[in-house]
């Protein structure tokens, strides 16, 4: 490996060990029933084949990525695999995927059923997030992640040209970065993912774990920079990335924003641990997530880990 390589790998485990990640424990298996289900409903909705092909690579990783009741499970692995859909198509079609996005924003106060796109996978998802969202989640609940998902396609139109030509003074620079990662990670859905009305009802609970929730939005898109650094930055070329963007802001290098990244991070996650310590579900919750989100980004073949020695226990 080079130097960069052996760079990237200390300053990741270092940081593995700095949040208590254990590289040796088992890992989760995998929801064989799930991924039968889902793409039993994926075939029945006559996608295209170049729908389809994208969607089949998204699939697997995302069924993994699903939480404990089955039918939330369904709903998260769907949800998960539409923004990945979105998030790899915008990068490599922006001229077909854009118009469908604008057409989302622009129309969304019609309500979300009412929207019709030409790529029918953006369709399925505008009918999952109207229909399926409240089954699960409160009222305030269900509104964020409603929110967090019209956010998502706002800052998927405007990623692209947002950061090309970013020339600010450096504590702005990381405002403007963070701004824009918000909108792109939809960090803030996938944090109120983990409080399913079945279990934390909003009511009597919401209280318990609110407070965290902008620690828990951090630690959703700030976990996937970290593990995206290497994929992106190291083996790859990308220039439009949330820690490339501040190190070109800070006039430092990417490793020192990876770095730094990697404290912050484990400051925030043990504010959120502290916090919600002896608080019964919510802390449950939380340390789940926390294990089982480190643990889906080293076993995915997309991030590449495996290169610089980040493997599980099988």
């Amino acid at each position: 490996m080079t130097v960069i390589h052996n760079l990237t790998e200390e300053i990741l485990r270092t940081w593995l060990r700095n949040v208590g990640f254990d590289l040796q424990q088992p890992v989760r298996p995998f929801h064989t029933k799930l991924h039968a289900e889902l793409k039993d409903y994926i075939i029945s909705q006559d996608l295209q084949e170049h729908q389809l092909i994208r969607i089949w690579r998204l699939l697997p990783a995302c069924t993994s990525a699903a939480d404990t009741y089955h039918q939330l499970k369904r709903h998260v692995a769907l949800f998960a695999t539409f923004v990945l859909y979105v998030d790899d198509k915008v990068e490599q079609e922006p001229e077909v995927m854009i118009p469908d996005l604008q057409r989302i924003s622009s129309q969304t106060f019609n309500g979300l059923q009412t929207i019709k796109c030409d790529d029918s996978v953006l369709t399925l998802w505008l009918e999952l997030v109207a229909i399926e969202t409240g089954k699960f989640y409160g009222s305030y609940s269900a509104g964020v992640i409603t929110k967090g998902f019209v956010v998502f396609i706002l800052g998927n139109t405007i990623e692209a040209d947002f950061a090309a030509d970013m020339k600010l003074p450096a504590k702005f620079g990381q405002r403007a970065s963070k701004f824009l990662r918000d909108k792109t990670g939809a960090g803030e859905v996938f944090a109120h993912f983990i409080f399913p009305e079945h279990l934390v009802e909003e009511t009597g609970s919401m209280l318990s774990y609110a407070p965290f929730i902008p620690g828990i939005l951090d630690f959703v898109d700030d976990v996937n920079d970290i593990l995206s650094f290497y994929k992106e930055s190291v083996v790859g070329s990308e220039m439009n990335t949330n820690i490339m963007n501040r190190a070109r802001s800070s006039c430092c290098s990417p490793h020192d924003v990876l770095r730094q990244m990697c404290g912050d991070i484990a400051e925030t996650m043990n504010v959120v641990s502290t916090g919600l310590a002896g608080k019964g579900i919510s802390e449950k919750l939380w340390k789940d997530i926390a294990n089982g989100y480190i643990m889906w980004h080293i076993c995915q073949g997309r991030y590449r880990l495996k290169e610089i020695g980040l493997v599980m226990r099988v």
